[in-house]
């Protein structure tokens, strides 16, 4: 999870078919702003031999979250802003699965009656018999979400790399997208506050780092923060497994920063 303190913007001007492009790269620290900036120095220039021809030097790269921090709970929870506003917990053993369909039925549930159950419903289902069944060793936190579901896993740390996690989060019908994202970033990731055009907003288009005061971010910002006090992002359903089971300071504070434990409206 490479979440960090610093970041610096190194430019230059590239030329791509005769033509120059301006291309920016970044790189972040969170010793200085100096060692920021060698980073960012360092990445284009691998960028420029990239484009010269020069093939896998990204093979093996994990990608930056380059969003700023708002909270450390500690080196392997950090809370940060995401690309338009919301505050976003980034856990980097803590798994969190983002569900937003039922499994598909399958070839023999093409002859089954249509169920009349919702499709949240069948993704509680699903993730109550896996637990029991297959992940019984396992603790399972599950929330409604406007979508559809999401899941706490408790009882071990997990690697966003390692092969049995990408297995899981397949058996559980995890988003596909969260899943590459996860991987990608070597994390998980839990919105904390609502979408904007959940919440009747305007979405705006976080720039980190920033250059200079940007007084429009700060006046939306101050609207967002008060439209999201009304709505919760998920809702707490029930705890599957182990009731002894200590929670983790990650997920007391992903439950009171959502607005789980409440009834406002889901966004």
């Amino acid at each position: 999870m490479r979440i960090y303190k610093y970041w610096s913007a190194e430019k230059a001007q590239i030329e791509i078919q005769g033509e120059l492009k301006p291309l920016t790269t970044y790189g972040g620290s969170n010793v200085s702003l100096d060692e920021a900036a060698s980073r960012a120095k360092e990445k284009m220039e691998k960028v420029k031999r990239q484009i010269r021809g020069e093939r896998n030097l990204f093979e093996d790269y994990e990608a930056e979250i380059r969003e700023e921090i708002l909270q450390t709970l500690d080196e392997r929870n950090i809370i940060t802003r995401n690309r338009y506003g919301a505050r976003v917990l980034n856990c980097a053993g803590l798994m969190f699965l983002d569900i937003d369909k039922p499994k598909p039925a399958g070839f023999a549930g093409l002859f089954k009656k249509k169920s009349a159950e919702s499709a949240k419903e069948q993704i509680y289902e699903m993730v109550r018999n896996l637990a029991a069944s297959k992940y019984a060793a396992l603790t399972f936190r599950l929330y409604e979400t406007f979508q559809g579901a999401r899941v706490i896993v408790l009882g071990k740390d997990f690697d966003p790399s390692e092969r049995a996690t990408l297995e899981m989060m397949k058996d559980f019908n995890c988003d596909l997208l969260y899943t590459t994202l996860c991987i990608k970033q070597a994390c998980f990731r839990a919105r904390l506050t609502p979408k904007p055009k959940r919440i009747n907003l305007e979405a705006y288009k976080v720039k980190y780092p920033q250059e200079g005061v940007d007084a429009a971010f700060t006046a939306w910002l101050q609207s967002y923060e008060q439209a999201s006090r009304n709505f919760s992002v998920c809702r707490f359903v029930e705890q599957i497994g182990s009731s002894a089971l200590s929670l983790p300071e990650a997920v007391r504070l992903h439950d009171e920063a959502t607005g789980a434990m409440h009834k406002a409206p889901l966004a």
